[in-house]
């Protein structure tokens, strides 16, 4: 049996479908690995095929017997062109990834199946049905099983390869932020994959910078120290960056620290969120506190890893005075990077739900749901002084003066060519704001 997997055309990001014949696509290429996973769960009987349509053209008349599509809420739209279009040719099409699983009825109707969660269960059972009854059923539910089943992705399958890789060892969150659909696609807590099975496959990766794609790797810290401990004993000599929470690199040791740079760490993305205190208690995410913030961002800029702030705006405590208040602390706090989104309730989150009851969801044009549009009615600002409030903060913030000299800041903490990557993501996230935001 073929099977061809495609994941969508891209149209907000560091890299986009309008980079598709640029040099672009190798610097800044992000490495998905839903679909390498998908493929290394497939029987090895069956041939597989990735297409990610940022770099490559989907054939329409391909031979494959069944036609995988990932979905993001932001690319669901297109998403559903591509699997009607399928259909209409008479291919078997099955459709899973976020906005699937939130959303599995309205999928339904551009699929034969649709796969709800997580796949390492389902996704087999699907193809036997298959193979064996030419008769699918349309939903296959996520089952409850062992993190040491997941298998490493199929790298041989990503084309082209990006100058950045990507690992998974954990998944799920104990946090339940409001926004956040990590909590609704994984239902089930806190997962952790054998250490020896992540150190097998960090061997076999050929990208000497990688991302850990855990929603926080250091959520668990007695998993994540022993993780650095063997990837030191290992001698894995990549760079990487990692998803953290703020408040247990506070409660993080000097010896934690000191692991995690040996073992390669050159950042750790964090979700500050917002300034404001209320805003974060508000969202439930009450283990976040502004007053910390600088002091650990600087302690652990002293153990020679750089800090990405993720910030958020658009929640309800948000008043025009919010942007002017988050350039000073995002300056003040010393961070080396910024993400700056515009809050957006994605189906499936507590958020979505809770602006639908309130009638504040402005447009189910999924397509906008970028985290640059905005797509509800924030309370104390109108949407276009939110819109422009976040875009004020990312013109100044990546203004060229001042990413040269967080470049140097950045520099400075750690004199290695693995910084180089810090570097390039500052110039990345200064391309992608200018494109999405307008200045």
């Amino acid at each position: 049996m073929k099977i061809q997997l495609i994941f969508p055309a891209i149209e907000h990001g560091v890299t986009t479908v309008h980079d598709k014949k640029s040099w672009a696509r190798i610097i800044f290429g992000y490495p998905a690995i839903t679909l390498p996973m998908l493929a290394a769960l497939t029987p090895k009987k069956h041939t597989v095929e990735i297409i990610n349509e940022n770099y490559q053209d989907i054939d329409f008349d391909t031979d494959a017997d069944i036609i995988g599509i990932t979905s993001f809420t932001m690319t669901a739209p297109h998403v559903y062109e591509i699997a009607d279009k399928f259909r209409e040719n008479g291919k078997t099409v099955v459709l899973g990834g976020y906005h699937p699983s939130a959303m599995p009825d309205e999928a339904k109707q551009h699929a034969d199946a649709v796969v709800i969660g997580e796949a390492e269960l389902s996704w087999p059972q699907l193809l036997q049905d298959f193979e064996k009854k030419k008769k699918i059923k349309p939903f296959y539910y996520a089952g409850t099983f062992d993190p040491a089943i997941i298998p490493p992705i199929r790298r041989d399958l990503i084309k082209p390869m990006p100058i950045v890789g990507a690992i998974q060892t954990t998944r799920g969150c104990p946090n339940r932020c409001e926004f956040c659909a990590i909590t609704s696609f994984y239902n089930h807590g806190v997962k952790h994959r054998p250490i020896e099975n992540v150190i097998e496959e960090l061997k076999q990766m050929p990208n000497k910078v990688f991302l850990f794609h855990d929603p926080s790797l250091n959520i668990d810290m007695d998993y994540s120290r022993k993780l650095f401990k063997e990837m030191i004993k290992a001698k894995i000599r990549k760079a990487w960056i990692a998803n953290g929470n703020i408040n247990m690199l506070g409660r993080a040791d000097d010896e934690y620290l000191k692991l995690a740079k040996e073992a390669g760490c050159i950042e750790w993305f964090v979700g500050f969120e917002s300034v404001s205190q209320k805003n974060l208690n508000d969202i439930k995410k009450v283990c976040n506190k502004v007053a910390e913030f600088r002091r650990i961002t600087q302690r652990v800029r002293k153990f020679g890893m750089a800090i990405q702030a993720g910030i958020i705006f658009g929640f309800d405590n948000d008043t025009p005075e919010i942007f002017d208040e988050t350039i000073e602390q995002l300056y003040e706090w010393g961070v080396d990077a910024a993400e700056i989104n515009i809050l957006t309730p994605f189906p499936g989150t507590p958020l979505y739900d809770r602006l639908e009851r309130e009638g504040r969801i402005l447009t189910r044009d999924w397509s906008k749901y970028t985290q640059v549009d905005v797509v509800f009615q924030p309370k104390h600002l109108t949407p276009k002084e939110l819109f422009e409030g976040a875009r004020k903060v990312a013109k100044k913030f990546y203004s060229l003066p001042d990413v040269i000299k967080r470049m140097y800041g950045t520099f400075k903490i750690s004199k290695s060519i693995n910084m180089l990557h810090m570097h390039a993501a500052q110039l990345a996230y200064r391309r992608y704001y200018k494109r999405d935001y307008g200045f």
